[in-house]
């Protein structure tokens, strides 16, 4: 829809089906290897989204377009670094540049724009210069964002996902399974671009680091450099969050969480309290569950896999520990759309079993190459169901600022196309391939 909205906003340049769009990620890696754990370098990597979709995430149709170089991560001085990039930009948007066409042997002038830039959520916080910590950290929801605080675990959740599901839907209605309460508010509504421009504006920020924060009452640090290209605040998406980032927060939590695995779970002594504190599943009370995790880990250890196809699964499992160890991006991919909801099978209940397994199956559908967008409205009702009732069987510990996100996956999809366009493992691989 972003890509046909463009056109439509600015005929002249959706005339010229060869004008390019970019998309621009970076994120922080580390060139030395384990010799030196506290640099961080930013490469800058753009893509073109008008090639093939089998090709525009290829390594040999990105560019590196700078490289930040550390060793320290730039933060929300970043804006200095990608001003030279911003500049270029505004050329090719104001500025005809003429291109010869080699298949049509032929030259015509070229326009070129930035259609969204894809980022983990810190990263996302840097571009979009938006606090994604604390209670307003969600960048779409912003000043409704549904946050709690819990007074024994001292972390702040994002709860009340019930907000979304349709006025009458009877989940609205139930109180002990939630948070006590009965949810009558409507779904917040996201901010567009020219009204985050109208409110960045206020902001004043001086660089370096140094420098005074801006006022804790907004959650906007600054106003992005890219708003100083003419056409950023009229679209609808502006950044993309990383699926693959958000998934492997997502498997990690469960992950942690079903096998009790010492730092990662969410089901703590604390969590419990908080339960009671909130007035909620008081009866709930902790079970030793040492038989299903062994049948948990078991399953898992007896996974054979065709090579390259993920990591050795059978090497991750620590049957001694009864957890998972070593678990990378893609490994946290395979297991949560091809091999956790084969291996909960028998040993959860059945309400937990079945929300857990239809988790795993929204994120195989989204990440498909293929998506009807008539699916999608489907898709974003599957994931609101599923969210709620993560709500009644987990404890609030466990919606961490991540979680939450998944919310609004199918509405970066519905403006901006399919997942696998705009996820980071080519971008993470081929940015260390380049260096």
């Amino acid at each position: 829809m972003q890509w046909k909205d463009i056109d439509k906003e600015f005929p002249k340049f959706g005339e010229e089906c060869r004008n390019i769009r970019f998309g621009l990620a970076t994120d922080g890696m580390n060139p030395f290897g384990n010799l030196s754990t506290n640099h961080s370098s930013w490469p800058v990597i753009l893509f073109i989204y008008n090639l093939s979709p089998t090709l525009c995430m290829k390594r040999k149709y990105m560019m590196l377009s700078m490289m930040i170089s550390g060793p320290k991560q730039p933060g929300n001085d970043i804006d200095v670094y990608l001003n030279p990039l911003v500049e270029d930009l505004k050329l090719l948007w104001v500025d005809v540049v003429e291109v010869f066409d080699v298949v049509a042997s032929e030259t015509f002038m070229m326009h070129a724009m930035l259609f969204c830039t894809i980022n983990d959520f810190p990263a996302y916080g840097n571009l979009s210069e938006y606090s994604v910590k604390g209670h307003k950290a969600c960048p779409i929801c912003e000043e409704n964002t549904a946050s709690h605080q819990l007074k024994n675990g001292r972390k702040t959740v994002y709860l009340r996902h019930r907000r979304f599901l349709q006025a009458n839907h009877p989940y609205r209605r139930l109180k002990k399974a939630f948070n006590g309460h009965k949810e009558n508010d409507k779904a917040p509504t996201p901010l567009t671009g020219i009204q985050i421009h109208d409110k960045v504006n206020k902001v004043h920020h001086v660089f370096g680091k140094s420098s005074k924060k801006s006022s804790a009452s907004s959650p906007w640090k600054k106003k992005s450099i890219f708003f100083d290209l003419p056409y950023w605040s009229k679209l609808q998406v502006r950044h993309c969050i990383d699926v693959m980032h958000v998934k492997k927060n997502v498997c990690d939590n469960l992950i942690g969480t079903l096998l009790n695995i010492q730092g990662k779970t969410k089901d703590k002594v604390n969590a419990r309290l908080d339960l009671v504190e909130m007035k909620i599943r008081e009866d709930l009370a902790p079970r030793e569950l040492g038989s299903e995790k062994i049948s948990f880990c078991l399953c898992l250890k007896s996974v054979k896999v065709p090579q390259v196809y993920s990591s050795n699964i059978q090497s991750l499992v620590s049957m001694q520990d009864l957890k998972l160890v070593g678990l990378k991006s893609h490994d946290c991919h395979i297991l949560m759309q091809q091999l956790l909801h084969v291996a909960i099978r028998g040993i959860l209940p059945k309400n937990v079993r079945q929300t857990i397994t239809r988790l795993c199956a929204f994120f195989s559908s989204i990440c498909s190459k293929v998506i009807n967008p008539l699916k999608l409205d489907e898709l974003q009702a599957e994931i609101v169901i599923i969210l709620c009732q993560l709500e009644m069987f987990f404890p609030p510990s466990f919606f961490d600022i991540m979680v939450d996100f998944l919310i609004h996956l199918v509405r970066e999809i519905k403006f901006c196309g399919p997942v696998y366009l705009r996820w980071m493992y080519p971008i993470v691989y081929n940015s260390t391939v380049q260096m």
